[in-house]
């Protein structure tokens, strides 16, 4: 649902909520898992277990498909293959050669220039807006077919980790699904026709928190799945108060946002299963997904990943880098070397994954481009959550770099968090961001979640040359 649908939802009691959910749910259903979906499904899980060359050759395929489509379909891309020169007889010779004349696509023109952007061999099934981190909405255009194959990726890692189709599970997103000032349970909705219990990420205060336990105890999910920071404070409460679940979910899948070391060892401590990470996006990226050895694998079934390190080459092993991709999970609105503004840290050296799959990995998830600070001491500093490590009495902590000389730290605490614990967080920056640096710190009672109900860990303020 998304503009006045939502609106018009978002005032309704709960029990037309409930009733228009599930309409919305029979539809999607009907949309997403038809028999081509089934079809793509097979081809998907069939794939994870190729071989490197055949893995190679259906990503040459797919990438001819693509370039084909945007050179005599699309206003925006074909203007500039044919100012490049590029040929159709070129596309089916090397695909990967003529995308790398191609330039970068930026978020900017993404945005702004959609409408030429548009594939129109395609027709539109859907339309998506994302509101990203600057609140700013994103209009996306699907088509039929993408919708397909994109949920059968998804389905596809949910094979990998061991998840059975329509398992009984639990979500946490941004989505409102129960008024914003409820404050009495129940503080989720139940969609029917995906076995889904859809728990709200805007109400999870330390009164509502008992709720949501003995919800979930009741439902006792197999999967669970969403952002990192609604499983880690409701698997916070559940370790501070001893808790024991009546269930053990087959698996945890997060996405949407960074996962953090101490959010996956929180996680895991509570719900005594592993904690799987996933990579993709509303604007169609090529998906990253981690397996059950615990590596991260490159999709690369779904696109084409190039990396991009600080200096703008490519990056090398065991550097931060930018990703820019071409996707092949949307090809209405077709994503062609765009810098999508997430970042990884590469792997230092290639490894053969021991779970079987022989797509390519990388080290970690870092964030968006601006979750990476800079300090003149320290430099590009990637993650910071192992300043928390060791830490008792910081229930939510958020970093913000405003200058490359001051940072602001919002935290909220408990009684645990003492002035040693303060004095020992604050050693803990300055070890990774450096000395000379002004550390306001600020004990709040809450920290306001960004778009889309995301919780902001970490944000510089200030633009780099990255």
């Amino acid at each position: 649902m998304g503009g006045l649908k939502e609106t018009i939802y978002n005032t309704m009691p709960y029990p037309f909520k409930f009733v228009l959910l599930n309409i919305k749910g029979y539809l999607n259903k009907k949309q997403r898992y038809n028999a081509q979906f089934e079809t793509f499904l097979k081809e998907f899980i069939d794939l994870w277990q190729a071989d490197g060359a055949t893995i190679k050759a259906y990503q040459k395929d797919k990438l001819v498909v693509l370039l084909t489509e945007v050179l005599e379909h699309s206003d925006w891309y074909s203007s500039i293959m044919k100012n490049l020169g590029i040929t159709k007889a070129q596309i089916e010779q090397d695909p990967f050669k003529v995308l790398a004349k191609m330039p970068i696509l930026e978020k900017t023109d993404r945005k702004n220039k959609v409408e030429a952007l548009l594939n129109n061999k395609r027709e539109t099934a859907m339309v998506g807006h994302t509101s990203g981190t600057s609140g700013s909405p994103t209009v996306d255009y699907i088509d039929r077919e993408s919708i397909n194959s994109s949920f059968a990726f998804w389905k596809r890692f949910h094979h990998t980790i061991g998840v059975k189709p329509y398992t009984k599970q639990v979500r946490f997103s941004g989505r409102l699904i129960v008024d914003a000032k409820a404050k009495k349970p129940p503080f989720w909705m139940y969609n029917y026709f995906d076995n889904q219990l859809l728990m709200s990420t805007y109400h999870l205060t330390e009164t509502n928190l008992k709720h949501y336990i003995k919800k979930l105890n009741a439902f006792k999910p197999k999967l669970l799945d969403g952002y990192p920071s609604a499983l880690y404070i409701i698997s916070k409460y559940i370790n501070k108060h001893h808790l024991k679940l009546s269930f053990i979910p087959k698996a945890i899948a997060v996405t949407a946002e960074t996962l953090y070391d101490y959010q996956r060892t929180e996680i895991e401590k509570a719900f005594q299963c592993k904690v799987y990470n996933q990579y993709a996006s509303s604007e169609g990226s090529p998906f990253i997904t981690e397996c059950t050895a615990g590596q991260l694998h490159l999709n690369l079934d779904s696109g084409v990943f190039e990396f991009i390190n600080i200096k703008g080459e490519p990056a090398k092993p065991g550097e931060i880098a930018k990703l820019v991709v071409t996707s092949f999970i949307n090809y209405r609105t077709p994503l062609i070397r765009y810098s999508i503004e997430d970042t990884v840290l590469l792997k230092s050296k290639d490894t053969v994954c021991s779970c079987g799959c022989e797509m390519p990995l990388i080290e970690k998830l870092i964030g968006r481009e601006d979750d990476i600070l800079w300090t003149e001491p320290k430099g590009f500093v990637g993650r910071m959550d192992t300043a928390y490590k060791g830490l008792e009495g910081i229930n939510k902590g958020q970093i913000i770099q405003e200058s490359p000389t001051r940072i602001i730290i919002n935290l909220e605490t408990d009684a645990l968090f003492t002035k040693e614990m303060e004095t020992l967080f604050l050693n803990n920056l300055k070890d990774r961001l450096g000395d000379n640096i002004e550390y306001k710190l600020n004990i709040v009672d809450s920290i306001p979640l960004g778009a889309n109900g995301k919780f902001v860990a970490v944000k510089r303020k200030f633009k780099l040359n990255f």
